[in-house]
Order: C-alpha cells, then sequence, then structure tokens
C-alpha cells in the first residue's frame, strides 16, 4: 500500500513506560479533615476486614493506579 506518511518518520510521543508513578500508600486522615474534597466529589471505597479508604477519583486519575494495604490485606486499584 503506498503512503504519505514515511515511516521513519513517525516517532512515539507519548508516556514513556513506567513515566506515570502508581500511588503507593497513600496517606491516611479521617473523613472530617478532608476538606480539599466536595460533597459532589466520587471517591472508591473500600472495606476489607473492618477497615475503609475513600480515594478521590481525580487522583485516581492522575495516577492510574493505586497500591495500599486495607485490613491486612495489599490490593490494586486502576483507573
Amino acid at each position: 500500500m503506498k503512503t504519505r506518511i514515511r515511516l521513519e518518520e513517525i516517532v512515539w510521543g507519548g508516556v514513556p513506560k513506567d513515566g506515570i508513578p502508581d500511588l503507593r500508600h497513600p496517606a491516611v486522615l479521617p473523613a472530617a479533615k478532608a476538606s480539599y474534597l466536595d460533597p459532589s466529589d466520587r471517591v472508591f471505597g473500600v472495606s476489607i476486614n473492618g477497615e475503609h479508604r475513600a480515594y478521590p477519583i481525580r487522583q485516581a486519575a492522575f495516577n492510574h493506579m493505586i497500591n495500599d494495604i486495607v485490613g491486612g490485606v495489599p490490593y490494586l486499584i486502576t483507573y
């Protein structure tokens, strides 16, 4: 197939491998102290063995992966 684009001129312009760091074991604070959240903000909620976490989706959208341990269980959230 004939094209107008020379294949040797095509270069990757995106994020390199491992270019977006995952969020590992983020700091935990009581919900009442999370003043940076608005009541309409959406979160990922996790409850394991009686321990609970909420991760703001806007933060997950930046890191794309969150690694944490809740209730003694390691897990990963991807977004």
